[in-house]
């Protein structure tokens, strides 16, 4: 293996004070390993370091470490642990032998408050692109609320899921009666989040959901189904729409945008997703969860016999995070000044599903989201300038009837 160690050049100068030097030790215990101490040595700095500095990182080619040789497992002796554990071994993965799906799962914001900032459950939840998602509210009937996830993929319009909004296949009987959404909700005060909740206008769902006719699993009619996903306006305060006043608002793709076929994964399709909810057993969902795994596309046949499209993740994620935005090419992007690349996808906070399922087994840490794109129901390749398949359709649809929320 090559490697490219190099040292960061630094102009020495004399300050009359030398840095002593320590000299390199080493222990060695029974088996051969050795620890080795060393320490600063020479004379110090007048400015200090200028960046951007040398790699160090070692490196090789394929030809010397192929990128498909991993394969197998680990010796059974060779047991995976952490510093703090508790003994109880790796837990970032389901506790159900069958579904060790891995993932990270964590809160949003920060334990501490930053620099500047007096509140840091604040950050970066209330910073973009965090703040482009947030909690909704539906309500029921005269006074039952229930609690799922929302993100912003136009001014004025939310992206989640049918369920959220309504009760499958009850057509008018199965509607909410109201829709609040709260951006970056961190506490469970009246107000929610820094810029208190915006009202549902209108919430749209596809035809086959409200019918009851969708392509679903077999044994989980209106649970696993291709088009579990609905958008809702928001009304503007101020005369500002909500994209507007929080700076933004996510993109979506279809057809699995991100998505590659690679032996490297056995020629599964795949995408890294991150998945951004509000999960009530969680911080009692109050508190926005980020989630980051492995998405991989599915193909069944539904209980109908037509096509049956999902992408499944690993998640410890629970009732709350429904309609929650799974997101490719999540985060800020970079500026790359060297010898780099960010690779492709070049369109960042990509929504390309919403939460729509998990397992009833508490442990289980899979969930399930409709494909965004063509499939039965919606097979188009374009719906105007809108995309393709689902997702292409309900925008369009949306934004043909309330122009100014788009």
């Amino acid at each position: 293996m090559s490697s490219l160690l190099r040292a960061a050049k630094l102009t020495s100068i004399a300050l009359g004070v030398t840095l002593a030097f320590m000299e390199t030790g080493s222990a060695q215990i029974g088996n051969g390993a050795q620890a080795v101490t060393g320490g600063p040595s020479g004379v110090a700095s007048a400015s200090g370091p200028v960046g951007p500095g040398l790699s160090r990182l070692p490196m090789t080619t394929p030809s010397v470490v192929p990128y498909l040789t991993s394969g197998g497992t680990p010796a059974a002796a060779d047991k995976a642990g952490a510093s703090n554990d508790t003994g109880v071994g790796s837990t970032a993965y389901g506790l159900n032998a069958s579904y060790k799906w891995p993932y990270t799962i964590a809160r949003v914001a920060v334990t501490g408050a930053p620099v500047n900032t007096t509140n840091g459950a604040l950050v970066p939840v209330a910073s973009r692109p965090y703040r482009h998602s947030g909690k909704l509210w539906m309500r029921f009937g005269a006074s039952t609320w229930y609690v799922c996830t929302a993100s912003l993929i136009k001014k004025g319009v939310l992206i989640t899921a049918a369920h959220c909004v309504h009760n499958y296949g009850q057509k008018a009987a199965g509607w909410a009666n109201e829709v609040r959404w709260y951006p970056a909700n961190y506490t469970s005060t009246p107000t929610g989040g820094p810029w208190g909740y915006y009202q549902g206008v209108n919430w749209r769902i596809p035809g086959v959901y409200y019918n009851g006719t969708d392509t679903c699993q077999s044994g989980a009619s209106g649970i696993v189904c291709n088009n579990d996903l609905a958008t809702v306006t928001l009304a503007p305060k101020g005369g500002v729409h909500a994209g507007n006043f929080l700076g933004g608002w996510y993109g979506y793709g279809w057809n699995g945008y991100s998505y590659i076929t690679t032996p490297v994964f056995g020629n599964t399709h795949v995408a890294q997703i991150t998945q951004i909810g509000y999960p009530v057993a969680i911080d009692n969902g109050y508190q926005m969860l980020r989630g980051d795994s492995y998405g991989k596309y599915i193909a069944m046949t539904g209980a109908n016999g037509k096509l049956l499209k999902n992408t499944q993740l690993g998640s410890a994620m629970t009732g709350g995070s429904s309609g929650g935005p799974w997101l490719v090419n999540f985060g800020t992007a970079p500026v790359v000044t060297g010898g780099a690349s960010l690779g492709n996808a070049a369109v960042r906070n990509v929504v390309v599903g919403v939460t729509s399922w998990g397992y009833t087994n508490v442990g289980n840490n899979v969930q399930g989201a409709s494909w965004f794109g063509q499939n039965a129901e919606f097979p188009s390749a374009s719906y105007g300038s809108y995309g393709a398949g689902n997702i292409g359709f309900m925008v369009q649809y949306t934004c043909t009837g309330a122009p100014a929320y788009c």
